[in-house]
């Protein structure tokens, strides 16, 4: 009996984190029928719009990407392997997703 509530536990668990996952940007839909982007900074500030990590999302989306510089710090550019970013010299900017981006970097530098 013990062996059967752990396993009715184990599905219960596995289902919300499917429904958790499958919440996300994109969701499920956009791991498999969109591309995903990776964002990050370098050191003298933080990309605060979408955010930093790996989103999914659907083919065509328009993301908006803000990027903001640590006090002594100004925004550079973006350095990507997307071809798509709108002004790679603005802080705020967007990028169309056509594809997989493995690297979208927020780069500044010191004033």
């Amino acid at each position: 009996m013990i062996y059967v509530k752990r396993v009715i536990i184990f599905l219960i668990l596995g289902a919300l984190i499917v429904g958790v996952v499958g919440c996300g940007p994109g969701g499920i839909g956009g791991i498999f029928g969109g591309y995903s982007i990776r964002i990050s900074s370098s050191i003298g500030g933080t990309v605060t719009t979408p955010g930093e990590g790996l989103f999914s999302y659907a083919k065509g989306t328009v993301v908006t990407l803000v990027a903001e510089p640590d006090r002594g710090y100004r925004f550079a550019c973006w350095i990507s392997n997307a071809g798509t970013i709108a002004n790679v010299y603005a802080a705020t900017t967007t990028i169309t997703l056509n594809q997989n981006y493995w690297f979208v970097i927020a780069n500044f530098e010191p004033n």
